[in-house]
């Protein structure tokens, strides 16, 4: 299986809803960055989107190769705070 993209969902591994209710967009921004006029530029490899769920993270997996910094740092919080993945046909992701 070929996986263009994961969701980091806002729902932990026991069921319980992630808090607060606006990671997406704080975690949005913490991996934003700044261009030379001190305008800020959002990576176009990232949204924000709703699910079910509700609020998620899209991360496309090009992201891997064009910025892994970034790429670990979102796997490191998923990880980290026990959230749900799952990839582009709503199949679990495994974050490794």
């Amino acid at each position: 299986m070929n996986v263009q993209a994961f969701y980091i969902i806002g729902t932990t591994v026991d069921g319980r809803r992630f808090r607060p209710s606006d990671w997406t967009e704080r975690l949005y921004y913490a991996v934003a960055s700044y261009d030379r006029n001190g305008r800020i530029r959002f990576n176009p490899l990232l949204s924000i989107r709703v699910r079910d769920e509700g609020r998620c993270i899209r991360v496309d997996m090009r992201l891997r190769e064009s910025d892994p910094i970034t790429y670990s740092f979102l796997t490191g919080f998923a990880r980290d705070n026990a959230l749900l993945t799952f990839d582009q046909d709503d199949q679990p992701f495994s974050i490794h």
